[in-house]
């Protein structure tokens, strides 16, 4: 079996733009950069012949690069028990299309992914289940967060590991606009050699 999800990697152009943002916040548990991505679609465990026909429905998919900029941050859960904290993104549409696009190759070959609303956005730290903490000062303090913008021209299928010192992202295969997608080989994906830096 195989943990997959497509995505975008935050490129290193980026990463200057929001290491403010990575801080200041008490039990927090902040994301490294190569744990730094937007997910576009998440599909979750699947045999590796299922994996095959993902990269096949994902390699179809055609279209126009875009501008990504990071803008605003936000969090996921309740006030003072926070889940996540996020950025946001500063130009939804492209992202919500390529999202559409994504769910429905993979419906046509009956592969389910989350049904979620879709938001945009980076997550970049977690909490542990039922920690208390204070983000006010953080949210303030990051309103106004915004990244230099950069282009985008491919999505990548991921496939995860989580560990006891977080998750290891792996790139499986690259969809590039254009139509053309590099794939890793696939019989090597119970190989312990897993990624520790994203290909950005």
């Amino acid at each position: 079996m195989v943990r997959l999800f497509a995505g975008l990697a935050i490129p290193r152009e980026i990463l200057p733009d929001i290491e403010a943002a990575r801080g200041g916040v008490e039990s927090a548990h902040w994301q490294r950069d190569d744990q730094l991505h937007l997910t576009l679609a998440f599909i979750g465990e699947v045999p590796r012949k299922t994996a095959r026909e993902v990269e096949d429905a994902l390699a179809g998919i055609y279209f126009d690069p875009f501008e990504l900029a990071l803008q605003g941050v936000g969090m996921f859960g309740k006030p003072g028990q926070p889940k996540t904290l996020w950025l946001g993104v500063e130009n939804r549409n492209p992202l919500i299309f390529l999202h559409e696009k994504i769910v429905n190759a993979l419906d046509r070959i009956d592969v389910e992914t989350e049904r979620r609303k879709f938001k945009p956005h980076v997550t970049v730290a977690r909490f542990r289940r039922r920690a208390s903490a204070r983000i006010g000062d953080w949210l303030t303090n990051n309103e106004v967060l915004h990244s230099r913008s950069v282009p985008v021209d491919h999505f990548t299928l991921f496939s995860s590991e989580r560990t006891s010192e977080g998750s290891f992202y792996r790139v499986e295969a690259e969809v590039y606009a254009a139509g053309y997608c590099y794939a890793e080989d696939y019989e090597n994906w119970d190989s312990p050699d897993w990624q520790h830096g994203l290909m950005a």
